[in-house]
């Protein structure tokens, strides 16, 4: 991998450093970018994102002079970044993925919900059924409750989130 000093990047395209940008954000884990707002910020970020890239990176070593006399006019190398490698998806689980919806719920300790909440109307959910599912306290919430002030139903996720917040403060526990 080469690297580039400010001078270098100054004479890319814009796009052609964002294309080096976000191949060095994926070897760091860092964000990929569409476009930078201007020159000077894509210079600057990108020498930045270089220096965090440089110990993941294997650097070249230049090549050792031979005793050859060098020649007195060096033509310029062409220097092009990276060709942009697309970062691969996450193989970690976020959200939902974590919940087994077959797991029974219950109550472990009783809360002061708020009327018309999301919690109320998933603790009326689980003392509703005998044995609730997490699918079970899911449906019926999804079937039965809106956002208040703006009446917007809530998705299966926000429910689902809601549930393993509740888990994790000690009021609900899966069986």
């Amino acid at each position: 991998m080469n690297t580039y000093n400010a001078a270098d990047l100054n004479s890319f395209k814009l796009a052609e450093i964002a294309d080096l940008y976000n191949y060095l954000a994926t070897v760091t884990g860092a964000n990929p970018v569409k476009k930078f707002r201007d020159k000077p910020t894509a210079v600057k970020r990108t020498l930045e994102m270089q220096e965090l890239a440089a110990p993941y990176i294997d650097v070249e070593p230049e090549a050792e002079p031979e005793a050859e006399p060098e020649p007195t006019v060096k033509p310029e190398p062409t220097v092009k970044p990276e060709p942009t490698v697309k970062p691969t998806k996450k193989t970690t689980s976020k959200g939902n993925a974590k919940t087994d919806l077959t797991a029974t719920v219950e109550i472990t300790k009783d809360r002061t919900n708020k009327e018309g909440s999301i919690i109320e109307a998933i603790f009326a959910a689980v003392k509703h059924f005998n044995d609730p599912t997490v699918q079970q306290v899911v449906d019926q919430v999804v079937g039965t409750y809106a956002k208040p002030r703006s009446n917007v139903p809530v998705t299966q996720g926000f429910v689902v989130s809601t549930v393993r917040f509740l888990v994790k403060e000690g009021n609900l526990k899966f069986s």
